[in-house]
């Protein structure tokens, strides 16, 4: 792969601070630490999704992004990988997060690799985070992160325990940025596999292989529809 790593951040925070833009942050430095302890170049760019809240509404009924959010679509286009964090309302994500994805084209987010944040003001929330928002990624297609980071309010302030291990919350970022790092550096290597490989050789192959499957498949079809009667015969009689 040649160039940085790019991720892209979405925070569906809806106020100026917020919880859930300080859970992106967290997300972000650290996933960028995890990558970056190999010698890889990291650029992360972090989207406020309220700054766009018009032109995601413009988006959905008109069907068709306006300049600004187009450059936000196409630099999640491009990322390698996406952290999407939003705040849990009412058991599921906000309205405006759930707004951007239906906004724009669903392709966009197949094998695409997602680690997955909410936030709340109390741990009741928990739940929703695999209930609610981790079937919506499933049904795009994106690789999600195994490990999802909720946040309560109270786990920005926590310390560490009694035994000294480390702060809860930020153990459950480390670990999520940790996979998230591992996927991308598979994704990586993999592709660096493929494009090593005889490209023209296999495209030849796969070329002959379809010319191969085209002449024996008419012969195939005319067998399956041998015994086909058009509907006007059928009816010929009434």
């Amino acid at each position: 792969m040649t160039g940085p790593i790019r991720l892209v951040a979405l925070s569906a925070g809806l106020s100026t601070p917020s919880s859930t833009r300080m859970l992106a942050d967290q997300l972000s430095r650290e996933a960028a630490s995890a990558l970056g302890r190999d010698g890889a170049e990291v650029d992360v760019r972090t989207v406020e999704l309220r700054e766009y809240a018009h032109d995601i509404t413009d988006a959905m009924l008109t069907r068709f992004p306006g300049e600004r959010l187009s450059m936000v679509i196409e630099s999640v286009r491009a990322a390698d990988a996406v952290i999407a964090v939003t705040p849990v309302f009412n058991v599921g994500p906000s309205g405006l997060f759930k707004s951007f994805f239906d906004a724009i084209d669903i392709d966009i987010w197949k094998a695409k690799p997602v680690l997955l944040g909410a936030t709340a003001g109390t741990s009741r929330h928990s739940l929703a985070i695999d209930y609610a928002i981790r079937p919506m990624f499933g049904y795009l297609k994106a690789e999600v992160v195994p490990t999802v980071v909720f946040a309560a309010s109270a786990d920005f302030g926590a310390d560490a325990d009694a035994h000294g291990d480390e702060q809860p919350l930020a153990a459950r970022v480390r670990r999520a940025s940790a996979e998230l790092a591992t996927m991308l550096r598979s994704g990586i290597e993999e592709a660096a596999g493929e494009a090593a490989s005889d490209p023209a050789g296999a495209t030849g192959a796969t070329s002959a292989t379809s010319g191969a499957a085209d002449e024996t498949q008419g012969p195939a079809l005319d067998a399956e529809f041998s015994d086909f009667v058009p509907m006007d015969k059928l009816l010929g009689g009434r």
